[in-house]
Formats: structure tokens, C-alpha cells, sequence
């Protein structure tokens, strides 16, 4: 008899693997007999030859290996029958209520698979939610995490309680796996139920009373305030006693708290217990914090407290908990930040130029973990500036900015100025002046072209003109000023250039309000009209501006012809006079800096300009020959000899900037505390000269002229004001003429 399996023998077993669509597999499937006689084919063993087919089911001896898979037809033709288990969340009765609060519960996989096909309200709009999630999610293996999601949702709306139609926020908690995330699904379908409102425990002293008002003994031990475990019979426990004594000392009033809304003495809004809850929770590494209450504590010599910790022995400095929660708390987000995306390779190149960044976009509060560059490149900002004398602690902007710039953009490429001037201008604590200078010494700057604050307001001037052809020939008149005209010309200082764009700036728009739109129109009608009245400085002014706007238009072709070219202005020219000497004496006992004092005596002793007073080098000054030298552009050098009093004022002077600043690398003379420590070494403005002699109460300009006709009413020799003042020829003679008008007509009339 042979060897059977299941009561089948090994023949008709690999008949079953073979055929498929054998009628004696289906007979085997449904229980039926099969039919006596049936021929079957056999198998052919012969050592030595395999046939195809003439394979055994299973090797009696050999390693079994892996098992076959069901067939699909097989599986197909007899499932698995899904039955509903009453014991998985069974159906609750609409109206009843519960005697006792739910259980904990612990819902796996499996148990999704024992629900059988009831029908769970709900579960559609769920199902769609996830479908959603998984597109915007790009789920890799879609159908697998919304199968076993949806497995969730069964259960999760399966066991919510009767008459209830969305899900309790603490029942996803059952939920072994998943459940934030099928929170955000019934969440979105309007299925998941919003979380309580905060509970505080009451007070004792509003709680159950025995009759008389006694309060009962199974509820001593809690303090009323801070709430508190003592097992004792005091109603408030010693610390919350002791701070409110020191609220009421500093005028503090019971008052309802902000946040528990309880009516205690208060401090900051908030009561004692709030203020521990809130300092212990803001670095929450304890993992106190409650969604829905708050964590109480035992009273004693463990109890939480507001206290900050103690005074470190020779330091001035309190160290305590709350400042040490958060200093590791930095030190882990520190730990965890990861570098930029946009760090810049020096082997990148530019394919086309960039446009500026939006510093404004990017959240400066938290930057990204610094390369092993960019610290070293900070930590040597930090070494020069304490080299330079410098507080680091005041140029903690400088630090902060430098400390952005590296971390987004690193300290492999040189950074561009312009990312440090736009980062700079978003806050008030963010500096970039002393970034620019470090960065430029050390090779690791992209400086922007430099642009003249005077050609941009001229420019901007010539922008807002508002008819275009207006607009282009004022733009024209720019460049011809500037020596970039369509043929060479002499470049005109930036200031000048300014000066005759806002002088002609009123005409034009004049013009244009009368309805001429192009400057071909005008005539000399029209600049007679404009100059008529005007008197003095103001019509001498206009007039040189538009002789030389319309003398630019005509070199330019972009007039028929000058209409200023015939146009004459007759104008009185002032006299030179001295001041009253009561206005210039005891001028220098209204100062006290040694550079004010010694820039005063420069104007009023050798009559120097506002402007030679500011590109004066150091260089000039030679004090062994008590020389200085004053540079002029196109001409020579005058030098000009101190007198003993104006050299001991240049020596205090220099005494003081080495005292002040002895790193200082500013070529000029003259420094103040802005430019002293730039190390691009700018002079000093002109605005700072004017601020100057205003507090003086006197003109740099009258001052220089008082003293040129003072020297010209004695010496009444123009040679000799050439070789003092260096003046010129004309200059010198209209002088030694203001002063002496007796000699109008003798040898040195011009």
C-alpha cells in the first residue's frame, strides 16, 4: 500500500501540482470521490535519467527548503472565510451610558483583520484622506500604508463611545503604531475631537466640607497655592509662604493669575505655581509638560522652586538650574543643526550673474552649524578685534554678523560687500562696517564698485524728472559733467556735478508744467523768464548751470542750437571785509579737544579750506622743520611754516590719536572715532568741519577771509599773499584791493 499525505498518495499529489484545471484536483477540493477507473499518467524513475516531470513532491532525505506559495487559482477558489469578532470593539447601543470610565486598551494589526464587514461610519471619509496623504507624501509602497492605516481607522472608530460621532484625541493613544499620523487623517475629515480644556485642581478650602464648615482631614497635607504634597496641616507650605511676604514687601497685590485664573498673589501676571510650571517647562528635558494639566510635585526639601541657583566663589556671575537646563538645551540644538545647502565651492564658476539676495527671507535667529573654515575665520574676527583695544562685548553685532554670512554662505570664497551691507540693514543689533575692513585685509572680500554719493543723488535727481526726454538729457548732461560724453572732456567733481543737476532740477519742471516736452523747444525767452526773478547767488547760480546744460546738449547733438550761449547776467560781487575783533577773541578758549582747537587755528592762523583740512595726511605734517604740506590737484604743493603755539597744538593733537588709537592705520591727519578704526581710511567728512565751526559760532569761510584781509591791510603786497596763503595772482590782488581801495588805479589794479 503505498505512502499516502492527508490520505493522498505521492502519484496524485504531483498530479495535483501539474494540472491545474484537472478535474481530479477539483474533486479533490470539493470532497468528492473520484471516478473508479480513471487512468492516470506515471512517473518514470530510472537512475541515472530526470524527466521533466518525473520530479518527487518533497526529498525524503534532502533539505526541504523553502515551502511553495499557494497557488492564486488555489487561493482564489477556497478564501479564507472573515468572521466578525464580537470581542474587537463590539457595536455599542445608541443612548447607553457607561458605568465605569474606558480601560486601557492596546490595539494592533491584528485586530483590525478580526473586524469583520461592519459597517463603521466614517471610515469612506477617512480612506480618502489617506489617499490624499499618500500622494502628498509620495508614499513609496502606497497600497501597503493605506492598508494597514486604514486597519487603524477601523478600530479607532470602532471603539468610540455611543452617540458619538468623532474620535477622543486620548484614544489614538491605543493605538500602537501610527497614530500621529492617522490623527492628521481623521483630523482633516473633520473626525477627530478637539483636546479638553486645561484642568487645575482647586484649591483646598473650596473643596467638600463636613457640617459646621470644618474642613476634612483626608484633604490637609495640600498647599493652597502651589498645590503641593506636605502630609501636614499647614494650608500654605513654607516657600509659597515666604514669597508672598516678599511680593507684599514690594508692593504686590493678590490679583487673578493669567494663566491658571486663580486669585493669588502675583508677580509677572502669573502665581508662584505658574512661574515654577513655566520655568521648569521652557526646557522641558524632564519631560513634565501636559497637554491638558499640569505636574505637580512633593513639598520638602526636593520641591520645585524659583530660586536661580547660587554666587560662584570669585565670580559675579549666578549660576542655577534654569540657566543650566538652558544652556544644554543650546548645546543640543547647536549640536543638531547641519550645515548650509548654499555653502559656496571655490572651484565653482559663475555662469551668469547672480541677482542680489534677499537676506530678508532667511530666519537670521537660528543659523546653520559653521564649517571647520568659518570657525577659525570667526574665532581670528574675534582675536583681531581684541588686538585692535576693541570690547568685544560691545561688537557682539559685528560677531553675529560675520557669524551669518559663514555659516550660509562659508569662508572658502570671498563674500560679496553687498550681502554684509544688506544683512547689516535688517536689524539694529547686526553691524558690518568692521566685517567689511576684516575681510578686506584678509583677502576674503568681494568689494562692490564704489559709488560717489554725490553722482547717486544727482542721478536719482535726473530719474524722477517726469517726462522722459527731459529726464535723458539731464542723464546726458551727467556724463559730460563726468567726462564720459561722446567726445574726452575734464571730468568735474562729483560735488559740482551735483550742484548743477539740483540747480536746474526747479526750471525743468517748470518748464514741463508749462507744456514744453523736449529741450528743443526752449528758448531764450524761456531762460530770461526763469533767471528775471531771481537776484544775487541764486541767479548766478542758475545761470552758470544752464550755460553749461544746454553747452552739453549742444557738444551732444541733441539741440539745434545753445539758447544760453547770448544770455549775459549782470550781478554784484561782495567785497571781502574782516570780522569785528570781539567775535574772534578768546575762539580757542571755547574748546577743548586738542583736534578741534588745532583745525580752528589752521583756518583762522594760515587760512586753510574746509577741504584741505581733510585730506590732510600725516605725512604733511613734519615737525623737526615745523612744515606742513598742502597738496592741490594739477598744481604745486604749497608748504606752509607753524608758528611755535599751532606746532605744540599738532603735537597734542598727535599725542592724543596714539593714545586713543595706536592700531590705527588711517593716513590722514585728522580722524575721528569712526574713521580711525576704518580700515579702508577715509578722511573725515566735510559735514564734520561745518558741525564744528557752528559750535564756534563762526563760517570756516568767513573765518579764512578775515584773516586774508587782515594780512593784505598790512602787508598790502599781493606777492605776498601768494607765498602765505597760495593764492592766485587774481585772488591775492582783488584781496590787497578790498583792503586798500585808495590804490584801485596804481600798479596792481587788474
Amino acid at each position: 500500500m503505498p505512502v499516502t499525505r492527508a490520505g493522498v498518495c505521492g502519484p496524485c499529489l504531483l498530479a495535483v501540482r501539474l494540472g491545474e484545471d484537472d478535474p481530479w484536483a477539483w474533486g479533490e477540493l470539493h470532497d468528492e470521490a473520484l471516478a473508479p477507473g480513471r487512468p492516470r499518467q506515471l512517473a518514470l524513475n530510472i537512475d541515472g535519467i530526470v524527466l521533466p516531470e518525473a520530479r518527487p513532491v518533497r526529498m525524503p532525505h534532502g533539505n526541504s527548503g523553502r515551502r511553495r506559495a499557494i497557488p492564486p487559482w488555489l487561493r482564489a477558489r477556497h478564501p479564507e472565510p472573515v468572521q466578525d469578532d464580537p470581542r474587537i470593539c463590539p457595536p455599542q447601543v445608541p443612548g447607553q451610558l457607561g458605568l465605569f470610565p474606558t480601560p486601557a486598551r492596546q490595539f494592533a494589526r491584528t485586530h483590525a483583520a478580526r473586524i469583520g464587514d461592519r459597517s463603521i461610519p466614517g471610515l469612506e471619509a477617512v480612506s480618502q484622506q489617506l489617499q490624499q496623504m499618500a500622494d502628498e507624501r509620495r508614499v513609496r509602497a502606497r497600497t501597503m500604508w493605506i492598508w494597514r492605516l486604514e486597519g487603524f481607522a477601523r478600530l479607532a472608530l470602532a471603539a468610540r463611545d455611543p452617540d458619538q460621532h468623532q474620535v477622543a484625541a486620548e484614544a489614538l493613544k491605543d493605538l500602537l503604531y501610527n497614530g500621529p499620523i492617522l490623527g492628521q487623517a481623521l483630523d482633516r475629515a473633520g473626525l477627530l475631537a478637539p483636546p479638553p480644556p486645561r484642568r487645575v485642581v482647586p484649591p483646598r478650602g473650596t473643596g467638600p466640607t463636613r457640617q459646621g464648615g470644618q474642613r476634612d482631614p483626608e484633604l490637609r497635607g495640600q498647599c493652597t497655592h502651589c498645590l503641593a504634597w506636605a502630609n501636614d496641616r499647614r494650608v500654605l507650605c513654607g516657600p509659597c509662604t515666604s514669597w508672598c511676604s516678599e511680593m507684599r514687601k514690594r508692593g504686590g497685590n493678590e490679583a487673578e493669575c493669567d494663566r491658571c485664573h486663580r486669585t493669588l498673589m502675583v508677580s509677572g501676571g502669573m502665581c508662584r505655581m505658574c512661574r515654577i510650571v513655566v520655568a521648569e517647562t521652557e526646557v522641558d528635558t524632564a519631560q513634565i509638560a501636559m497637554k491638558n494639566g499640569d505636574q505637580l510635585w512633593f513639598a520638602g526639601p526636593h520641591a520645585a522652586g524659583l530660586a536661580v541657583g547660587r554666587l560662584l566663589p570669585g565670580t559675579a556671575a549666578v549660576q542655577g538650574r534654569f540657566a543650566h537646563k538652558r544652556r544644554r538645551a543650546r548645546a543640543r540644538a547647536k549640536s543638531e543643526r547641519r550645515p548650509s545647502e548654499h555653502l559656496l565651492h571655490p572651484a565653482q564658476l559663475e555662469l551668469f550673474p547672480a541677482p542680489p539676495r534677499d537676506w530678508a527671507r532667511l530666519d537670521t535667529s537660528t543659523p546653520p552649524a559653521l564649517t571647520a573654515a568659518a570657525e577659525l575665520l570667526i574665532a581670528d574676527f574675534t582675536a583681531y578685534m581684541r588686538g585692535r583695544g576693541w570690547n568685544t562685548e560691545f561688537l557682539s553685532g559685528s560677531i553675529r554678523t560675520l557669524r551669518i554670512v559663514s555659516g550660509h554662505l562659508g569662508a572658502d570664497v570671498p563674500i560679496q560687500e553687498s550681502d554684509i551691507r544688506a544683512l547689516a540693514s535688517l536689524r539694529a543689533d547686526l553691524q558690518g562696517a568692521r566685517v567689511i575692513n576684516y575681510l578686506r585685509q584678509r583677502g576674503l572680500l568681494a568689494a562692490q564698485p564704489p559709488s560717489n554719493p554725490s553722482i547717486a543723488r544727482a542721478r536719482h535727481h535726473a530719474t524722477v524728472i517726469t517726462h522722459p526726454a527731459f529726464s535723458t538729457a539731464v542723464h546726458t548732461f551727467i556724463d559730460v559733467l563726468l567726462g564720459q560724453g561722446s567726445s574726452a572732456s575734464r571730468a568735474r567733481s562729483p560735488k559740482t556735478v551735483e550742484n548743477y543737476v539740483a540747480a536746474i532740477l526747479d526750471t525743468v519742471e517748470a518748464w514741463i508744467a508749462a507744456g514744453l516736452t523736449d529741450p528743443r523747444e526752449i528758448t531764450k525767452k524761456h531762460i530770461e523768464d526763469a533767471l528775471d526773478p531771481l537776484r544775487g547767488d541764486q541767479a548766478r547760480r542758475l545761470h552758470t548751470a544752464l550755460r553749461s546744460f544746454f553747452r552739453a546738449l549742444k557738444r551732444e547733438r541733441l539741440v539745434f542750437r545753445d539758447p544760453a550761449r547770448s544770455i549775459s547776467l549782470t550781478s554784484s560781487r561782495s567785497v571781502p571785509t574782516a570780522l569785528p575783533s570781539d567775535r574772534i577773541a578768546g575762539l580757542l578758549d571755547l574748546l577743548d579737544d586738542p583736534r578741534d582747537r588745532l583745525m580752528v587755528a589752521l583756518v583762522a592762523i594760515y587760512a586753510l579750506l574746509p577741504g584741505q583740512l581733510t585730506h590732510l595726511r600725516r605725512t604733511d605734517l613734519d615737525r623737526s622743520k615745523g612744515r606742513l604740506r598742502l597738496r592741490r590737484a594739477g598744481r604745486l604743493d604749497h608748504v606752509i611754516y607753524l608758528d611755535a603755539f599751532t606746532l605744540r597744538m599738532a603735537t597734542a593733537w598727535e599725542l592724543q590719536r596714539h593714545r586713543r588709537w595706536p592700531d590705527s592705520s588711517n593716513p590722514y591727519f585728522f580722524v575721528t572715532r569712526n574713521t580711525a578704526v576704518d580700515d579702508s581710511g577715509p578722511p573725515i567728512s566735510a559735514g564734520m568741519v561745518q558741525l564744528l565751526f557752528q559750535r564756534v559760532g563762526l563760517p570756516a569761510g568767513r573765518l579764512r577771509v578775515d584773516r586774508i584781509v587782515d594780512e593784505a591791510r598790512h602787508s598790502a603786497d599781493p606777492v605776498r599773499l601768494m607765498e602765505l596763503f597760495g593764492l592766485s595772482n587774481l585772488s591775492a590782488t582783488g584781496y590787497v584791493l578790498s583792503a586798500h581801495p585808495e590804490r584801485k588805479h596804481g600798479p596792481i589794479a587788474p
